[in-house]
């Protein structure tokens, strides 16, 4: 069972904007920020009524109560965090048999339900790794569905590149405060980067992990990132996570799969 822990804090250092360097203070719960579905009540009200351009996003639900964000990028198959396939207590990666993703999930109902048949979590992923930038940096795992979602309004997302510091852009997840329906957080900007993990001026919460992020300037929503952890930096709360433009691709007759270094 996947459960929110509240670990040690460490601190990191991330360049910002202007070149200066970022103090952050992270907590080990915020790299497993996937969150014990038992422990939250009900919420259709806080839901919002989602996008409809927005059903490839849905929740990664595990067996015995936790669940994460995940997003489909192909017909067979989703991105999320590797730490959400990940048992937060004893390390030990789930069987697939364990993980269900449904797609466009919303006030209990979801647009399509698929089982994992497999999951690959990036090679240079240590759930054990105790650096955080680090872990954070690879944070990446690609599940193979069961069956394919060919719905005719669920379209798949593509990965692009990151664009440049103080870019605008979003982030669409769902939260232990809001389980039944995601948010889509349209105010963000690209805060810097340090060590290949990518900073991000969003606001995110438990539940929020695998959360996809999308840079908006290029016609349609591009996934650049998906949510590994969350902080705060004088008072305001930012986000943290891989580029997955860096770190996979997308073919039409190959699905997905991850770049070799």
């Amino acid at each position: 069972m996947v459960q929110a822990q509240r670990g040690i804090g460490f601190s990191i250092m991330v360049e910002d904007a202007m070149g200066g360097r970022m103090q952050y203070l992270l907590k080990q719960a915020c790299l497993v920020i996937c969150i014990l579905q038992g422990a939250v009540a009900p919420n259709a009200a806080s839901a919002m009524d989602i996008d409809r351009q927005w059903l490839a996003v849905g929740r990664l639900n595990v067996t015995g109560g936790g669940f994460c964000t995940a997003t489909l990028i192909g017909e067979m198959h989703v991105l999320t965090a590797a730490h959400c396939v990940y048992d937060a207590q004893s390390g030990v990666r789930m069987d697939a048999d364990d993980l269900e993703f449904r797609a466009g999930w919303q006030n209990g109902q979801a647009e399509s339900y698929r089982k994992v048949a497999a999951v690959k979590v990036h090679p240079d992923f240590s759930f054990a790794e105790q650096e955080g930038l680090k872990r954070v940096a690879s944070d990446l795992a690609i599940l193979r569905l069961r069956t394919p979602i060919s719905h005719p309004g669920i379209i798949p997302f593509t990965v692009a590149q990151m664009p440049t510091r103080g870019a605008r852009v979003a982030v669409v997840s769902y939260a232990h405060d809001r389980s039944q329906g995601p948010k889509v957080h349209r105010d963000c900007t690209i805060l810097g980067r340090k060590e290949k993990a990518q900073v991000f001026g969003c606001e995110v919460d438990y539940g929020s992990s695998g959360a996809p992020v999308f840079r908006m300037d290029l016609g349609m929503p591009m996934i650049i990132s998906v949510i590994s952890a969350k902080s705060t930096h004088a008072g305001q709360p930012i986000s943290l996570g891989a580029a997955a433009g860096e770190k996979l691709v997308t073919m039409p007759s190959r699905g997905a799969n991850f770049l070799r270094p």
